[in-house]
C-alpha cells in the first residue's frame, strides 16, 4: 500500500532549513501552513481551519528549493503524507504528520518568477550520468547511435532508402 498524497497551495512558515547529512546529502525542512480562507457575508477575508505539517526534500532538490524560496512565499506543493517518530530529551515518544515533498515551487496566482535550470555540481544529475555514460562508452570504441542519420553511419551525414535490418 503506498502513502497518502498531498496537493495544494501553502504558504512557508519559515525560510528553508538547509542541512547535509553524514553522507553529503542536501537535507531541507520546510514549515508549511495550509489554510481554508473565504470570503464572508460581509464580503470581508475570513481564515478557516488551518493544517500545518512539516516537509523534507533531498538532494539537489533541496538546494534548489533554498535557493529559490523564502519564508512568507506561496508554494505550490504535492507530496506523500508519513509519520514522523522520534523520543524527547525526557525519553517520551511522540510523533506526527510529516510531507515527503515530491514537487514544489512558487504559486503564480499573486507573483512572478524567473526559471532557471539548475547547475547540479554534485555529479549526480540526469546530465552529468548522460555525460558520464557517452565518454565511457566513447572510450570503449563504440559509436553514439544518435550522432548520425542513419544508424551504423555515424558522422556520415548519409541517407540510404535500405532499412537499418
Amino acid at each position: 500500500m503506498s502513502l497518502p498524497t498531498l496537493n495544494g497551495t501553502a504558504r512557508l512558515i519559515d525560510a528553508p532549513e538547509i542541512r547535509f547529512s553524514a553522507q553529503g546529502t542536501a537535507v531541507a525542512k520546510v514549515r508549511l501552513a495550509f489554510n481554508a480562507r473565504k470570503k464572508d457575508d460581509q464580503g470581508n477575508w475570513v481564515d478557516g481551519d488551518s493544517f500545518f505539517i512539516d516537509g523534507k526534500v533531498f538532494g539537489q532538490h533541496a538546494q534548489n528549493l533554498g535557493d529559490s524560496l523564502d519564508k512568507g512565499m506561496e508554494v505550490v506543493v504535492s507530496g506523500r503524507l508519513k509519520t514522523e517518530r522520534w523520543e524527547t530529551r525526557d525519553g517520551e515518544k511522540r510523533s506526527g504528520p510529516s510531507l515527503l515533498i515530491d514537487s514544489i515551487g512558487p504559486s503564480l496566482r499573486y507573483a512572478t518568477a524567473s526559471v532557471q535550470k539548475a547547475q547540479g555540481g554534485s555529479g549526480t544529475g540526469k546530465q552529468d550520468a548522460y555525460s558520464a555514460a557517452r565518454q565511457a562508452s566513447s572510450q570503449q570504441g563504440r559509436e553514439d547511435p544518435w550522432a548520425s542519420d542513419v544508424p551504423g553511419t555515424a558522422g556520415s551525414g548519409a541517407w540510404s532508402e535500405d532499412p537499418p535490418f
